[in-house]
Formats: structure tokens, sequence, C-alpha cells
């Protein structure tokens, strides 16, 4: 197996101004809503689990033998595993029961959280809080050049929930033509998740109500003018990192080579980066929407996808198993390094 190892160092020396208490009120949001979606998946039933309960009855000792119901039990049986209408364009009605039911795991997975979901919630929300802590003074020191500006923002154009929506709604639209129902699954479960993970988003944006680097005093402050004024549109998180990465999450997952996933996780992080030099989000805010999205898309494609995902596993799991902080106290230096297969 082959390997490229990547690493990002951030030199920045000293934390910027953060009011203490919103900060620790966020930081718990973070915990408990970026990490819903995959929480959410223990408490879930899975696809076909009404044919094995019918198994299980058939199976049962209570059952009578008699000739007289047989007919009707056999008829019952063809009903229950008779096949379910997938979502698509002719049964949209199945897209919204879908989405509901995602909705619905998601928002209710805080009160399924085990202990080892410790091993990445810990982590995860140490590398927000560090991230926090060094917003104000990485938007500092990036400070503001117009030319980058627009450069940036032609990029994040391809990463809004708009452009992300048309993209999944093509490939969509590509597979039905091309009879590829692996290729229409994609498209379709990529809007799934990008709708799933939007709605996580704007929930947290609108408890967060952060102001942007460019905002106010540029310190990325929470709730500036009180509990009076909500804003849906505030800074953290960014919906671009959000949408961007569901997005490459699903198609990573149902195309589970590195020829895939580099591109598509490559297209999310470079939609993150420019909102950062955009000077439109701080690091922590495309941190926690990138973490929303891939969790999202993770929870969409082990509820919902007909076609994959058994060699994804193995693939995410080489990748997120090669991730390590690094920290040097005498240079003041964070970062992480993370090594990507190249092999098959």
């Amino acid at each position: 197996m082959n390997f490229c190892k990547c690493s990002i160092i951030d030199d920045l020396r000293t934390a910027g101004h953060t009011p203490k208490m919103m900060l620790g009120v966020v930081f718990a949001l973070t915990l408990s809503l970026a990490g819903l979606p995959l929480i959410a998946q223990d408490g879930s039933q899975p696809p076909g689990a009404h044919v094995a309960s019918s198994i299980e009855e058939l199976s049962h000792p209570s059952i009578t033998t008699d000739r007289s119901h047989s007919g009707s039990d056999a008829a019952s049986r063809d009903q229950s595993a008779a096949p379910q209408p997938i979502c698509g364009i002719t049964h949209l009605g199945r897209c919204l029961e879908d989405l509901g039911s995602d909705e619905r795991g998601v928002f209710t997975s805080p009160f399924r959280v085990q202990p080892r979901d410790s091993y990445w919630l810990m982590p995860f929300g140490a590398a927000t809080g560090l991230a926090f802590a060094y917003d104000a003074e990485a938007s500092k020191t990036l400070g503001v050049d117009q030319n980058r500006t627009n450069i940036a923002n032609n990029i994040t154009n391809f990463g809004s929930y708009y452009a992300t929506g048309a993209e999944s709604a093509g490939v969509y639209f590509l597979g039905l033509v091309r009879k590829n129902p692996k290729l229409a699954e994609t498209g379709r479960l990529s809007a799934e998740a990008i709708l799933a993970s939007g709605t996580v988003t704007m929930v947290i944006k609108m408890a967060a109500n952060r102001q942007r680097p460019l905002q106010g005093n540029r310190q990325g402050d929470f709730w500036v003018n009180g509990t009076s004024h909500w804003e849906f549109d505030s800074s953290f998180p960014s919906d671009h990192a959000t949408a961007s990465m569901a997005l490459a999450r699903v198609f990573a997952g149902e195309y589970p080579h590195w020829y895939i996933a580099i591109p598509a996780y490559g297209f999310a992080e470079s939609v993150g980066i420019s909102r950062i030099l955009a000077n439109q989000h701080f690091p922590s805010d495309v941190l926690v929407g990138q973490a929303i999205g891939f969790l999202t898309g993770g929870y969409v494609l082990r509820h919902h996808a007909l076609y994959c995902c058994g060699r994804e596993n193995k693939l995410s799991t080489k990748i997120m198993s090669t991730i390590d902080p690094i920290a040097d106290p005498r240079t003041h230096a964070v970062g992480v390094s993370m090594e990507i297969p190249l092999g098959r």
C-alpha cells in the first residue's frame, strides 16, 4: 500500500478573545449536534428489518399450521416482503418520508450516546476548542486582500447549497438517462445528505449567532446584540463547508476508490479553505461545518444506500486511523497530519 502523507501546521501564537460563557454553550452544542448523525445509527431500524421479523415469526412455535390459515399467512408474508418504493422523481412522497426519518434520527440521537462514542467526540471537541481559541488571531494574520477574496468567492460558489443541490440533481438525472441505478442513487443520496445536514447547520447558526470575520470588532463574538435578535446567516458553522462535505462523503462512499475519494474530499476542502480566504468564516466555522456534512453523509449512506458500502468502510477507516494531532510547545505550532492510501 502506498501512502501520501500530508500535514497542515498553523503557527498561531496568541489566542483571540472569545467570551467564555458563550464559548462553553456553543462548544456543548457543537459536540451534541455535530456528532448526531453518527450516533443516530444505533437506534435506527436497518433496511430489511421487517423481513427478518417475518422470518422470526415463521419459526415461532406459536404459529399455527392449520391449512385454513396458510393462505392468509402466505398472503401476509408476500405483502410484507413486497419491495418498498425508492425515493425518486416518481416517488417524491417516499423522499419526504426518508428525509423526515433522517431528521428524526439525527435530532433524537443525543439520547443514545454511548461511552464508545468518546473515541471520536473527545478529539473532535478538542480540535474545535483549539480552533475557537485561535480564530481571531488567524483572521487577523490572514488580513484582507480583494483579489484573493474575489478568487476565493468564485471557488466557494460551487459549494453553496444551491450549487451542490444542482450538482446532485445533475448526477441523479444522468444516472436515469444512462440507466445506471448506482449513479442515480449517488445523486439522490447526495441531495438528501445536503438537505439533512443543512437543517443541523441552520439550528446551530441560530443558536450561535456569531459575527463573521469582518463584522463588529472582528473577534467572532457571539450574540453581540443580545438574545432579542436572531440571525439565520451567522458565521458559525459554515453552510458551504457542510454542503460540499456532505456531497463529497456520499460520492466517496458510493465509489470507494482513492481516485474518487481524493478529488471529492479535495473539492470539499477547497470550498472550506476558500471560505476562510474570502474572510467569510473562521477556521472553527469550517471545521464544524465539514464534520456535520461528513457525518450526515455517512448516516444517509448507511441507512439508504443499496449499492455500497462494503469496501468504503475499509477505505474510510484506513484514512481516519492515520490522522494524528501535531503540537510543538516551543513554537506554539499546532496542526494535524494524515496519510492518504493511494493503492487499491
